[in-house]
């Protein structure tokens, strides 16, 4: 069941924006940007990036093409309805949550279970119930909010952006050519930290001890990025980032967990080679299909038992039947894997 406890599910508009920032400059760089831009065909507008068409962009170049190009859009799961309603819910909860109820609850600081019953009363309960494990997501969060609340006993407690617009205008160089870019996105939350601030991200999938926060670390330095070029300077410097996984034990994962550290240099770097791969793809309208998760076949392997063994990432596409990869014949596939070894 989707829930939206906020209303809508519309994202603010660009003109909403623009009222709430007065930033006309990135207001009119957002209305000339498009994803799909392309210097020959499109040589008025600008390129559009945001976390998520990055990521995807890294995932498989074809399936960011017909998303961004052909407008396809895959279907809707059970964990995307379960990620919007938690994410929603706690958007909710941080504007309709109160500085009176905060007090309240910090008065009986001394009696937990008193101080918790008057916490969680705050939280709406949907029409129908939730069906795809939310209810255990957003009481572990609540209550990781909670026990923060009486530890920090309301200093910094309450983030400074929740689900934040961010616009921002840079350069990209490729080839030694600056190359102007749009960036935008909506950051879950910002948290104080003395005189510095802290990005923290609301996961509603799984948590695993042995997997290596890559992918995640690029989507902070993306928005850390982003930050640094927008005219958003109260929410500077960003020296933290840190994930939320509530629901971490889902799908065999190791428990809920919340993982923070210092931001990574590391990460800012890879960011920026990832934009200027984006922006070259554009230029030169080359969009191939990435398929292969990691070695594209073993020793004597055939094609047939690779594709047994599950080691494409089209498992989780939506959009096999438009694309090239697909096309190819068997013979032709051996080919080029052989050409590659």
């Amino acid at each position: 069941m989707r829930w939206n406890p906020n209303g809508d599910d519309s994202r603010p508009l660009i003109e909403d924006y623009l009222a709430e920032t007065g930033h006309e400059e990135e207001a009119e760089s957002y209305r000339m940007s498009t994803y799909a831009w392309s210097p020959l065909l499109t040589p008025d507008k600008k390129l559009r990036i945001t976390k998520s068409s990055l990521g995807t962009f890294g995932w498989c170049r074809q399936q960011y093409y017909l998303e961004k190009f052909k407008g396809m859009r895959g279907e809707q799961r059970d964990h995307h309805i379960r990620g919007l309603n938690i994410h929603d819910m706690m958007e909710w909860f941080w504007a309709n949550f109160t500085t009176e109820q905060e007090v309240e609850v910090l008065a009986l600081a001394d009696d937990v279970p008193k101080a918790r019953q008057l916490f969680y009363a705050a939280i709406p309960s949907p029409p129908e119930p939730y069906i795809y494990g939310e209810d255990e997501q957003i009481a572990q969060w609540a209550e990781w909010q909670f026990q923060r609340l009486l530890h920090t006993g309301g200093k910094q407690w309450r983030p400074v952006g929740v689900e934040a617009n961010i616009h921002a205008t840079r350069y990209v160089e490729v080839d030694g050519e600056g190359i102007p870019v749009h960036m935008n996105g909506f950051i879950d939350t910002l948290f104080a930290d003395d005189d510095t601030f802290a990005l923290m991200e609301l996961k509603s999938g799984k948590y695993s001890t042995r997997s290596k926060p890559g992918s995640m670390r690029k989507e902070m330095a993306f928005y850390k990025m982003m930050l640094e070029h927008s005219k958003h300077a109260e929410f500077l410097p960003i020296t933290h980032w840190g994930w939320e996984f509530p629901g971490g034990g889902i799908n065999g994962g190791d428990g809920p967990a919340i993982f923070y550290e210092k931001e990574r240099a590391t990460s800012m770097q890879s960011v920026e080679k990832a934009l200027q791969k984006l922006v070259k793809a554009h230029i030169d309208m080359e969009f191939p299909p990435d398929p292969w998760m990691k070695r594209k076949l073993h020793d004597e392997e055939t094609l047939e038992e690779m594709l047994e063994r599950n080691a494409l990432k089209c498992s989780w596409c939506d959009f096999k039947e438009h694309c090239s990869f697909w096309s190819l014949t068997d013979e032709f596939l051996d080919d080029i894997m052989e050409e590659d070894e």
